[in-house]
């Protein structure tokens, strides 16, 4: 087994890993059981050098039900890791991460994810570093092994030469900074009213409170639910960005039109680079804990993803030994709950 790990940043948000071996967790949605388990099998593994690094596919935040919701302490956690293991913690963005760096709401059904995690964040009083890391979060990781990840799966728009350099390197920051320059030319009272009458004429003092556990007019995140309104109209953001991280795969465009999508993410990730000829996400759910999509995607489910829960897996792989078809990684695929 190699013994060491290189991971490489080319783009902010493409990291290349060439050495080491990978233990890979998805979805964990605040289940702080199912983190625990994962978390100590890799510091036993780190410790009997049989694993170097520790790849958090996205998604560690938000449970189905806000009972129990443990979401802030696994993130405080990993930065306590990460402290401990340096880049040997790697954590990539899902879904849930992101509307917590525009400000924007998420919700399922009846669910509201994010004003619990905005409230247990602000009570924390360590938003400034959450949010630090929630923005170094890069969407892709691949490997001299040809194993790329990513959080959800390949999207279409991948298939237009224009776009992946452009996810490569995309900047949340670049596009906040827009949205607040934007504010500076409109009438932001009218975009309050005006957002207060999106959301039945509740007074956005008491939205922003809820959403964003705003403490009053004069914080200064008082306006991000604007800004984050602002960001997300960005044409590039329903565009690109959130079919990169929400993706539904082959039970949103079908197998046949995914596996050409699939195909072009693989070969955009190659790119000056190792062939690449598996991708591995979580995202969906599945019976067990893993299932291969179009012979070059393993959909791994680590806990929440899991039928049953128990069922979940992690994967292990050396990212320096190229694999010779997907279903070499059958071979790391490992249980915590056994």
């Amino acid at each position: 087994m190699t013994e060491t790990f290189i991971l490489l940043k080319p783009y902010p948000r493409l990291w290349s890993l060439e050495a080491g071996v990978a233990m890979v967790v998805t979805d964990l949605h605040g289940d702080w059981d199912a983190y625990r388990r994962y978390r100590d099998r890799f510091v036993d593994l780190h410790a009997a050098g049989r694993a170097n690094c520790l790849i958090l596919t996205g998604d560690l935040v938000h449970a189905e039900k806000p009972e129990g919701d443990r979401s802030l302490e696994i993130v405080l956690d990993v930065l306590d890791l990460r402290a401990s293991y340096g880049s040997a913690i790697i954590y990539l963005c899902g879904n849930h991460e992101m509307p917590h760096i525009y400000g924007i709401s998420l919700a399922k059904g009846d669910r509201v994810y994010t004003p619990d995690f905005e409230k247990a964040l602000s009570d924390s009083g360590r938003r400034d570093e959450v949010a630090a890391l929630f923005n170094s979060l890069p969407f892709y990781l691949r490997t001299q092994a040809g194993v790329s990840l990513t959080h959800a799966g390949a999207a279409s728009p991948i298939v237009n030469p224009a776009n992946p350099l452009k996810l490569f390197n995309w900047s949340h920051q670049d596009l906040l900074a827009w949205a607040d320059k934007t504010l500076t030319s409109e009438d932001v009272a009218a975009l309050r009213e005006g957002y207060a009458s999106q959301h039945h004429n509740i007074p956005y003092n008491t939205l922003a409170a809820y959403f964003l556990a705003v403490s009053g007019p004069d914080d200064p995140r008082y306006n991000h639910l604007l800004r984050g309104f602002i960001a997300s109209s960005y044409p590039d953001f329903e565009r690109l960005l959130w079919p990169a991280l929400f993706t539904r795969c082959e039970k949103q465009y079908g197998l046949t039109d995914y596996s050409i999508f699939l195909d072009a993410l693989l070969k955009e990730l190659s790119v000056d680079y190792f062939p690449q000829q598996a991708l591995v996400a979580g995202h969906i759910t599945l019976k067990g804990g893993h299932l291969i999509i179009a012979n070059r995607h393993l959909r791994l489910a680590s806990a929440h993803h899991a039928t049953p829960r128990k069922a979940g897996q992690y994967l292990l792989f050396d990212t320096a030994q190229p694999i010779q078809s997907i279903e070499d990684l059958g071979n790391g695929l490992g249980s915590v709950f056994k």
